[in-house]
């Protein structure tokens, strides 16, 4: 009788372990490498990503629309880059005073057409990816109406799933590049003001 009265005295002694709290979860990984791209302004460019968190692509096949800003002018084309590192190709369009536009990102079927005057457009690759932004331009539409891209019309990189990206139409603030690709891949958008650029990331795996 007092062995078991102890051993419940020790048992109600016993102290748990408390969890240790912990702040917001992050996506970055620890590491960082260093992606190498070429951009349309003449010049190779270099930027440091975070590597992806884990192996796996968390992008789709499905159209992507992304809204305009509620206030906001015709965000201009300075740059076009491609590249990529890690299994993921990257394109990404930088705008001036970081203005960026809507963007509308879908696959389409061939053949691919130039806006307005509906000719052909030819672009490497067996599946073709369409960028739509707007308002956007690559000419000052406020009033100088200069070039604020004046890279070329075809861009490539250091790639793995993309052949090339083309101009496909520039016209009343609409505009638009294709991305081919080998076939269709997932892909994901994003938007930064901060740092005026709308990125098209494509799984290169």
């Amino acid at each position: 009788m007092l062995v078991a009265l102890a051993t419940l005295v020790a048992c109600g002694d016993q102290s748990t372990t408390s969890d240790v709290a912990s702040g917001p979860s992050t996506t970055a990984a620890s590491t960082t490498t260093s992606e190498s791209t070429t951009s349309t302004s003449g010049s190779p460019s270099s930027s440091t990503t975070a590597a992806p968190p884990t192996d796996s692509f968390d992008g789709a096949t499905t159209p992507v629309s992304l809204p305009a800003p509620a206030e906001g002018s015709v965000a201009l084309l300075t740059d076009v880059e491609v590249g990529g590192d890690a299994g993921i190709d990257r394109v990404r369009f930088r705008f001036a005073d970081g203005q960026v536009p809507g963007v509308d990102v879908a696959y389409l079927d061939p053949p691919v057409r130039q806006d307005g005057s509906g000719d052909v457009v030819e672009v490497a690759g067996g599946a073709f990816l369409e960028v739509r932004m707007a308002p956007a331009s690559g000419v000052d539409l406020g009033g100088s109406l200069e070039p604020t891209y004046t890279g070329p019309e075809r861009a490539t990189g250091d790639t793995t799933a993309v052949t090339e990206v083309v101009r496909t139409g520039d016209f009343e603030a609409n505009l638009t590049w294709v991305i081919g690709v080998d076939q269709e891949v997932p892909f994901r958008v994003t938007a930064d003001a901060g740092s005026g650029a709308v990125v098209v990331e494509l799984d290169a795996s």
